[in-house]
């Protein structure tokens, strides 16, 4: 053994309990601990609802046939992403990645969300690298900020039904008013035909007014010959009695 005090030591400064490893986001071999799992599926949820807003604008206004090609290419890759993030947090469980096909599979995938997000990975090296670097204060964040996501998410698809069950109402009750807008009220109706017997009333007594007078003028004519035999023939009597002896 030597007893030079400037040798360099022999022994092993570091172990694997104390190193780190590499993160890498793309690359199903990484680990990640429960915290990292939780901040970086916020952070893709985030990238995601923003890919899909571009592609809602460029539907709108450029062209629908490359926003759906978009879409797809946006939804396979959320599906390999997924896949991916899946296989790491495995991996800091010293799990297999293909225990990751359970998310296809009802009952068995709820048992793998479980496992994912609650269970606390390898310390140190495992069978699958060294384990995770320390968090930094963006993945506390983005990881705290992922349960209130959810709870928005799902209290939008709770209330999005009823909200549209009231829409639809309140749409019908504004047709069903437009409706009754274009037919005449009770009081208009009664006002037409108030007006039509009016109309109809003034225009009967004319026609009796008409028919009067020219059933006075017949019965006029008719009287004058009448009148002129009877002083014709009064006139003939008092002649005759002029003509007779006294």
């Amino acid at each position: 053994m030597s007893t030079n005090p400037y040798q360099t030591p022999e022994g092993q400064l570091t172990t694997d309990d104390l190193a780190y490893g590499e993160i890498r986001f793309f690359s199903p071999s990484s680990r990640i601990n429960r915290l990292r799992y939780w901040a970086h599926s916020m952070l893709f949820t985030l990238a995601v609802i923003g890919l899909f807003i571009v592609v809602g604008l460029i539907a709108a206004f450029a062209s629908q046939t490359l926003a759906i090609g978009l879409g797809i290419i946006i939804y396979i890759a959320m599906i390999v992403f997924s896949f991916i993030l899946v296989i790491q947090r495995l991996h800091d469980l010293n799990k297999t990645g293909w225990m990751s096909l359970l998310l296809i599979i009802p009952l068995a995938n709820i048992y793998l969300l479980v496992l994912l997000i609650f269970f606390k990975g390898t310390e140190g090296r495992n069978n699958y690298g060294l384990q995770t670097p320390p968090n930094k204060t963006w993945h506390w964040i983005l990881a705290f900020s992922y349960p209130l996501l959810v709870i928005i998410g799902i209290v939008a698809a709770v209330s999005s039904p009823a909200y549209q069950d009231y829409v639809s109402r309140v749409q019908g009750l504004e047709s069903q008013l437009e409706q009754q807008s274009d037919y005449p009220t009770d009081d208009a109706v009664d006002e037409n035909s108030v007006d039509e017997s009016a109309t109809d009333e003034s225009a009967y007594p004319a026609e009796e007014v008409d028919s009067a007078e020219e059933s006075l003028d017949e019965t006029a004519t008719d009287e004058v010959p009448a009148q002129e035999e009877v002083i014709e023939e009064g006139e003939v009597e008092t002649s005759e009695e002029i003509d007779t002896p006294q």
